[in-house]
């Protein structure tokens, strides 16, 4: 398999983003995060008890960046490699595996007692693998880098494409790690219509406690076919007790681009994610809208959760004529650096820029390359704050794990992780303003333009 059949993808949060995990937007949300496809790389599967050197199987390697939510522009889907039928060993130098093998030592020690003296069921075979690095991944103190088993994997490759089967919403761990902040309720779908409130805090998913939970395994926990049912159990500003609301799943097809034409002769288009049909809608949209020869364009990314790496720099290429989009570090210092590619359409109309700390991932790569190039002021609330890379890997099986291997920077080398974007025209939205169908910030981002 050559590196031209994968394409470049950021993982989601956001989300999920995403969230990484992060950031998806998988029916709950996917967590906020951004990746792409390279080479296919040798993954290296959890070895048997019994087996010092691990297996190995081709898989393709993924590399995730901080802001979108991952890979680029649509194009071929991204099959998942079966695992190979006559894995051959890693290569690994004798002191390594002696290594490891005396760090694994003391974990059979302490399996063999809990197998032999716990009074109830211990994990054994594929769960003990999956409980193990769980807890691994759970002991770094990141909440980006992530395991996801093979069929919550499938289920966010599939969320790339634009719909799942959810509730429609979009999620973050809240800090205490306490449970799940809803950060973006989507009109129209599920949750919605059920009731839930952006803010809201989801403390349990069908009575089960989320608190210790992943934001990966709170995503699979919410999301499920359509049709079902799934109970959350949400802990609401005001509300004395905890609420609980029945949400039925649906099929969730997300509108990825939405554009009119608005009073005064100003375009307005809403990016709705960065996935792999986002570019061609957008373009489309924009051209329709740029033969109005509008006074001026605005771009709304609120409570956009990211999506592909490529998609963001595509996207990003359509508003900004020179210069880079984005700059990845990586853990021992290099850089990569991802250019404008030329043949924007819309880098001469002024343009606002719509953001709420709903806009993650991809949404701030886009954001902070247009606010760097100083094409347009950014209009609204502070941005989430997804700016670390992951590296997502396909396992032998098919589960995945995400490693956080770096962070990504704005064109003038701003990082936005952990502290997101500022608006150059702070803007709040309240519910208030939501109930009675008003947006002092679209107002706010016309009333510029029309200045101009």
């Amino acid at each position: 398999m050559t590196s031209s059949n994968f394409t470049r993808w950021l993982l989601a949060g956001c989300l999920v983003v995403a969230l990484t995990t992060t950031a998806f937007m998988a029916g709950l949300a996917t967590g906020f995060g951004l990746g792409r496809w390279t080479a296919p790389a040798v993954v290296v599967a959890p070895a048997a008890p019994q087996e010092s050197p691990a297996a190995v199987v081709e898989a393709p390697r993924v590399t995730a960046i901080p802001a979108a939510t991952q890979a680029p522009p649509a194009i071929l889907p991204t099959p998942r490699p079966a695992p190979s039928a006559t894995p051959q060993r890693a290569p690994q130098p004798a002191g390594t595996i002696a290594a490891q093998d005396k760090e694994l030592k003391l974990f059979w020690e302490a399996m063999t007692l809990l197998q032999d003296g716990f009074y109830g069921d211990v994990p054994s075979g594929q769960n003990l693998q999956y409980a193990a690095i769980r807890g691994v991944v759970s002991s770094l103190d990141d909440r980006f880098t992530s395991f996801m088993t093979a069929d919550e994997a499938q289920r966010f490759e599939d969320s790339l494409d634009g719909s799942f089967e959810g509730i429609g919403a979009q999620v973050d761990k809240t800090e205490d790690d306490k449970g799940a902040r809803i950060v973006e309720v989507y009109p129209g779908f599920p949750a919605a219509t059920a009731g839930v409130r952006r803010n809201d805090i989801i403390t349990a998913v069908d009575g089960q406690d989320i608190g210790p939970l992943s934001l990966t395994e709170i995503i699979s926990h919410i999301r499920g076919p359509r049709g079902t049912t799934v109970i959350l159990t949400i802990r609401r500003e005001g509300e004395d007790k905890p609420l609980e609301i029945s949400v039925t799943r649906a099929r969730i097809e997300i509108p990825v681009v939405e554009s009119k034409m608005l009073a005064g002769n100003i375009g307005y288009v809403k990016l709705q994610e960065f996935s792999r049909p986002a570019p061609e809608r957008l373009k489309t949209a924009l051209k329709e809208l740029l033969d109005q020869e509008p006074v001026g364009l605005i771009l709304d990314l609120r409570g956009n959760p990211g999506g592909l790496l490529d998609v963001a720099v595509e996207v990003g290429s359509q508003f900004v004529a020179a210069g880079d989009i984005l700059i990845e570090r990586k853990k021992d210092g290099s850089e990569e650096h991802f250019s404008v590619r030329t043949g924007g359409l819309a880098i001469g109309v002024p343009l606002a820029v719509l953001v709420n700390e709903g806009s993650a991932s991809a949404s701030e790569i886009v954001a902070g390359a247009i606010q760097d190039a100083g094409r347009g002021p950014l209009v609204g609330t502070k941005t989430f704050g997804k700016g670390s890379v992951q590296l997502p890997q396909t396992l032998s099986d098919g589960s995945m794990l995400r490693v956080t291997i770096g962070h990504w920077f704005t064109p003038k080398g701003r990082g936005i992780h952990g502290t997101g974007l500022e608006p150059d025209i702070p803007i709040e939205l309240s519910e208030q303003d939501r109930s009675a169908g008003r947006d002092p910030q679209l107002d706010r981002a016309v009333e510029y333009l029309r200045a101009q």
